[in-house]
């Protein structure tokens, strides 16, 4: 499946906000010929069930007891790497933010949740889906509050799919929260913050669901160290696919723009620029100026056929961006002083 991911910094300069409310990364590796996964799956299911709004949960499969696992043979790879994060050796294997191996009894996976929770967030996560159904752009913005103390950071937004009929011991039920896709690649996409907080960064990236049943799938999004101090997950975030929208599914027949034009002038400038964009959803943008790294120079609200202005100090190569109604024009600037 095509992937492409745009990654946005934005510098916010104000002071520090409360801590995040945190979601616990549940990630529970099985497979459909594993008799104890099977055994274990209804006490499981009653945990997930009762914590709706506070757990991320994904479930990689791997390639024993039964190698004709029909999840792990759609996507050996990415799942493959989640293995190899924690060096799972047996299933079932309940990992709570990358941090816990939980027993597999209720009252580990209690204990092991509530340690989490326990644990003070520092990054807040949201997302937003430009969706026309089966196919769009996840807009993911991660706000660190303070530093993390880590240094090698990694998104990862995995689509899960629920429903999906059973094989093996699963045979006379079905697969829920099944992997289908990390859509940032096999390993995630590396993600950094600071020198002052709070920072925010905003990570793009395009998914299409193909032949999955879109009413069943869900998107887990967390950030995760993969430095050798360890994989801890800073926080989480986890909903239905389809009742994440920014825009709603037929909104492109809505908007009824092909594509947004943006026009830089003069290009090469000696720093001032005048930026200018032509039809927009509901008459308005958000305009942001960036450099190479991803790092926002300055943004703003662009106007349906209106100039906005900016000065940028430094000789070299930016980049003008829009968004509209879940539209995105990119314009490279050059920079000559």
């Amino acid at each position: 499946m095509k992937r492409s991911a745009i990654i946005i910094m934005l510098l916010i300069l104000s002071t520090a906000a409360n801590a995040a409310d945190r979601v616990v990364l549940l990630e529970d590796f099985t497979n459909c010929g594993c008799g104890p996964c099977w055994s274990f799956e209804p006490t499981l299911n009653a945990f997930i069930s009762n914590h709706p709004t506070d757990l991320a949960v994904v479930r990689p499969h791997v390639s024993w007891p039964s190698s004709s696992d029909p999840i792990y043979l759609a996507n050996p790879a990415e799942q493959n790497y989640r293995r190899s994060v924690y060096g799972v050796n047996s299933v079932p294997w309940i990992q709570f933010d990358g941090t816990i191996k939980a027993s597999n009894s209720s009252g580990g996976l209690i204990s092991a949740f509530n340690s989490r929770m326990a644990v003070p967030c520092h990054l807040d996560i949201s997302v937003e889906n430009y969706v026309s159904y089966g196919s769009g752009t996840i807009q993911i913005t991660l706000i660190a509050e303070e530093d993390l103390g880590d240094t090698d950071l990694k998104v990862h937004a995995i689509i899960v799919e629920s429903g999906i009929p059973g094989v093996g011991y699963f045979a006379s039920s079905t697969f829920e929260q099944a992997f289908r896709e990390e859509l940032f690649g096999v390993t995630g996409q590396a993600v950094s913050f600071g020198p002052s907080y709070p920072d925010t960064v905003v990570v793009s990236v395009d998914y299409d669901t193909g032949s999955w049943v879109f009413e069943n799938l869900h998107l887990a999004v967390f950030v995760q160290n993969h430095a050798s101090s360890g994989t801890e997950v800073h926080n989480a975030w986890y909903d239905y696919l389809g009742a994440v929208t920014g825009i709603e599914g037929d909104e492109p027949e809505e908007l009824n723009i092909d594509e947004l034009v943006i026009q830089v002038s003069p290009n090469p400038s000696n720093g001032n620029i005048s930026v200018t964009v032509g039809e927009l959803f509901e008459g308005t943008g958000v305009l942001t100026i960036y450099d190479t790294s991803g790092r926002c120079i300055a943004n703003g609200i662009a106007h349906e056929n209106a100039a906005s202005h900016f000065e940028i100090d430094e000789t070299g190569v930016y980049f003008a961006r829009v968004t509209s109604g879940g539209k995105v024009a990119t314009s490279r600037v050059v920079v000559v002083r």
